[in-house]
């Protein structure tokens, strides 16, 4: 298993198992921990365990069937550390069946080899490309006397050709997949540090929450958390702030409510999202911190 650095390149985050593959596994650990979060998954996990009361189970969300579902596939996220649950329950989602696509030499050309590369291009294509799931490949012709800059320019206004319908797969095997093209690792954190820091402090104001969790690289570092508010002071720093912060608490729910549906990373808030007093969100988080620091570095996966 490779080791995942914090840059999110999807060739570092590679975890394999067996015939499934993933890349961008980064994503898929703050998804695990957006489930943590999510009310609507907490409700999903009490009816598979403990069982809800008649009350709750009539005020259960009208699409809690698809809760359930995701729930099912992905399993309890509160007594877990990620590197057994995505071995155990997320690869077989998440990551794709077969070899992982990638580029690969299949014959060289030579004068007194033309018979031969047109049998391994055929036995790549009968075993190689079917074991990779059959992706749309690009066959060309490369002329090793050429330079590598003179190789990187003509193989890429080739593949330019290319729309983005072309690259992506026609049946993609994973069953959930990261929503859009370019998701941010960090926004996505600092969303999620918010909701953990309002959770944690729903008696402090706004702006204290957001210079705690850091929601803003402007505001934040200009805004003590401790300070004292001065009758009189300017306070254009601090209303920026809560402003800020209100609106990433908001994305992070939504972002929680929606990975419980299988939809990641999605900001926009479930229309049957399940509501959670900020008391029962910190019981929630605060349970799932309070276990995970009884666990040894080597469960935590630190070593």
């Amino acid at each position: 298993m490779k080791k995942a650095s914090s840059n999110g390149n999807s060739d570092v985050h590679d975890f394999r198992k067996d015939r499934f593959w993933a890349t961008k596994v980064a994503f898929y650990m703050l998804w695990m921990e957006y489930l943590a979060i999510s009310p609507s998954y907490e409700l999903a996990r009490r009816f598979r365990t403990d069982g809800l009361s008649p009350d709750e189970v009539n005020a259960l969300p009208k699409d809690f069937s698809e809760v359930l579902a995701v729930y099912d596939d992905l399993g309890d996220v509160q007594r877990v550390t990620f590197r057994p649950w995505w071995k155990d329950r997320a690869l077989a989602v998440f990551g794709h069946e077969g070899t992982k696509p990638r580029v690969r030499r299949i014959d060289t050309l030579k004068k007194n080899r033309k018979k031969n590369a047109a049998e391994r291009l055929q036995l790549f294509i009968d075993n190689g490309w079917g074991e990779q799931g059959q992706p749309n490949a690009a066959i060309v012709s490369i002329p090793l006397g050429l330079t590598k800059s003179q190789i990187t320019r003509q193989v890429s206004k080739i593949l330019e050709r290319y729309d983005e319908q072309a690259r992506m797969p026609e049946k993609p095997s994973a069953k959930y997949q990261l929503l859009g093209t370019r998701q941010r690792k960090d926004t996505l954190f600092r969303y999620l540090a918010v909701v953990w820091f309002r959770a944690a402090m729903p008696r402090q104001a706004l702006w204290r929450v957001g210079a705690r969790a850091k929601v803003s690289d402007t505001y934040s570092r200009e805004v003590d958390p401790l300070a004292r508010v001065v009758r009189g002071e300017q306070v254009y720093d601090r209303e920026m702030l809560s402003i800020l912060t209100s609106r990433a608490y908001a994305r992070g729910i939504a972002l929680a409510e929606n990975a419980a549906r299988g939809r990641f990373p999605s900001y926009d808030l479930p229309e049957h999202a399940h509501e959670m007093s900020l008391h029962e969100l910190w019981k929630l988080i605060g349970s799932r911190r309070k276990w995970k620091r009884k666990l040894s570095p080597v469960e935590l996966g630190r070593e």
